[in-house]
């Protein structure tokens, strides 16, 4: 349906009209132009097991279709390499590097985050040197989702560190594009940092309660 009611059953020579350019030297207005409504052909649709989410495979390409919101599937620069099978074997043979490239060229949330939690805290810093400037942003986006949401505040602390450490100059010079990714990080660390705060200011208090209370029980005798 459209403005002027069903869109079949409108007069499209106004349309036509507008794309009918003189061409100097032609004796006809018509420049061949012509406008006709795209067809997709599909081959193959797939649904998943719980039911909330559904592909199709197209002369446009792979498209899905999902319920929840944090699938956040898209891949990018995807070959037939490049599968989560492929992910798992990388991490089981410790070749963490390749294992978190393929990751986010899938750009599967559950999938990244478990490849970054399998790497150990003394290999994030050859890790991090392998991520290029296109998964760079991405990167971020992921490392402060996943913070905010895990006990494991050291480990993803130095996960920041590195980023910074290793691609500080690239992100310094191109700061307007990263500065989105700058602030989430920003926010949920300084999150934690309250949160910790609060936690190590109430333990102090109490262990100097149960302090006092030992130094008298003890004047006492």
């Amino acid at each position: 349906m459209g403005d002027g009611g069903p869109v079949g059953g409108q007069d499209d020579s106004a349309d036509e009209a507008e794309y009918n350019i003189h061409i100097p030297g032609a004796k006809r207005n018509d420049d061949g132009s012509r406008r006709s409504k795209l067809e997709v052909l599909t081959s193959a649709v797939g649904f998943s097991p719980s039911g909330r989410e559904w592909a199709t495979v197209s002369n446009e390409g792979l498209h899905i279709f999902e319920l929840d919101d944090d699938c956040m599937f898209d891949p990018v620069a995807l070959t037939e390499n490049v599968t989560p099978d492929s992910v798992r074997n990388s991490i089981q043979f410790k070749e963490y590097a390749k294992a978190l490239l393929m990751s986010l060229h899938l750009n599967e949330v559950s999938l990244v985050q478990s490849v970054v939690e399998s790497v150990p805290m003394s290999s994030i810093p050859l890790v991090v040197k392998s991520i290029t400037s296109m998964h760079l942003e991405r990167f971020f986006h992921y490392i402060s989702i996943f913070m905010g949401d895990s006990p494991h505040i050291e480990y993803y602390l130095e996960w920041c560190l590195c980023l910074l450490k290793t691609h500080g100059g690239f992100l310094q010079r191109n700061c307007g594009k990263y500065m989105r990714a700058f602030r989430l990080m920003h926010r949920i660390i300084r999150t934690k940092d309250d949160e910790l705060r609060r936690i190590c200011d109430d333990n102090r208090y109490n262990l100097e309660f149960v302090e006092q209370q030992s130094r008298m029980m003890l004047e006492g005798l």
